[in-house]
């Protein structure tokens, strides 16, 4: 019976240890605090624990950006806003719990934004859109290729050089800060397309492209190897053509023209290989002007003597087959008669495979 008496005497003792101080134990972290980046700033209460029976312990958490997590009042240095809970404990054993938030300041936030890359004269978007927090100002310098130097994304037009540029942001609350961004010009290649010629009716030119690391040339019926430096090119009337080109980056095109003048001729143009590999770039034989003589006739003979193919009325679109088997690559013989005492003409044809 003494037994159980003594332990209800020492139950209403622990139920009734915070009325020994006068109130019940409480835990205060403070208040809600704004702090400049870099900075540090005193969290807790005033006091941070009171009431219960003294002497108190403490504990903070996180660690994150505190000086001690075992004190009433740590400075705390956090990189980022963070919730801060305290909790307390009195001699009793007795416990109470309290949080509050840290804030960076938007200072922090702040950005000059990410480095750019683009082409002479073109222009880039700067800083940020979200860099219009209150109370903060910006400055950037230089500021004369800016639209605006205290916008916070303003727009650069670095013209044809690089330039760094960097954002001075100041706010009364908080020491200045800065941050820095590249925006690099990238050369326009010397594209070349060659000087202009002048040609035959009936005739191909060769074009040849310098300056730059690929190329494309304007897109024509008339044009042959369209994506490579050099291509083939056969005009009936004179002609300009127009030439794409770029870097190895292949951001920053540069851009040329060659005309190539064509004299009037009836002179027949007879080539003398053609590559029918289905690649679409010479896979027929060409013979210029063959469409001024309508009565012609050929016949092509291979190293035996043997006809291997006749037509009447050629237009330059004999491909290597006959009866659609391939002629296997190799040099053959050819006649062509351009009719009604126009000429005969003799010679040898090479296909490649």
């Amino acid at each position: 019976m003494c037994f159980k008496k003594y332990f209800l005497f020492l139950f209403i003792i622990l139920i009734n240890s915070d009325l020994c101080s006068g109130q019940q134990l409480t835990a205060s972290a403070g208040n809600d605090k704004i702090v400049c980046p870099g900075s540090g700033i005193i969290i807790g209460g005033s006091p941070t624990a009171s009431g219960g029976l003294p002497p108190y312990t403490y504990s903070w958490s996180p660690s994150t950006g505190l000086s001690a997590t075992n004190i009433a009042n740590p400075t705390a240095t956090p990189t980022s806003s963070i919730d801060y809970i305290v909790t307390v404990t009195d001699d009793t054993g007795a416990v109470r719990t309290d949080a509050m938030v840290l804030y960076i300041h938007d200072i922090a936030f702040v950005t000059a934004g990410s480095d750019a890359s683009l082409c002479v004269n073109q222009n880039v978007t700067i800083g940020s859109s979200s860099n219009n927090y209150s109370g903060v100002t910006y400055s950037w310098s230089p500021g004369s290729t800016l639209n605006d130097s205290t916008s916070g994304a303003p727009v650069a037009s670095p013209g044809l050089s690089s330039i760094t540029y960097t954002l001075t942001t100041s706010t009364p609350a908080c020491s200045s800060r800065t941050d820095m961004v590249t925006v690099k010009v990238i050369p326009t290649p010397p594209i070349y397309a060659g000087p202009d010629t002048t040609i035959k009716e009936g005739a191909v030119a060769i074009l040849h492209a310098s300056g730059g690391y690929s190329y494309a040339w304007g897109n024509t019926p008339d044009i042959t190897y369209q994506y490579s430096q050099s291509c083939d090119v056969e005009p009936i009337v004179t002609t300009t053509y127009y030439l794409f080109g770029t870097d190895e980056t292949k951001q920053c095109p540069g851009y040329d023209e060659v005309t190539v003048f064509v004299e009037k001729s009836d002179d027949v143009v007879i080539y003398n290989t053609f590559t029918p590999n289905g690649d679409s770039n010479n896979d027929t034989w060409y013979i210029g002007n063959i469409q001024k003589y309508p009565d012609n006739k050929l016949e092509v003979y291979n190293r035996y003597g043997k006809l291997v193919y006749r037509t009447s009325h050629y237009s330059n679109n004999w491909d290597g087959r006959v009866s659609g088997e391939e002629l296997p690559s190799g040099t053959y013989f050819y006649d062509l008669d351009l009719g009604k005492d126009e000429g005969k003409h003799h010679g040898t044809i090479t296909i490649v495979r």
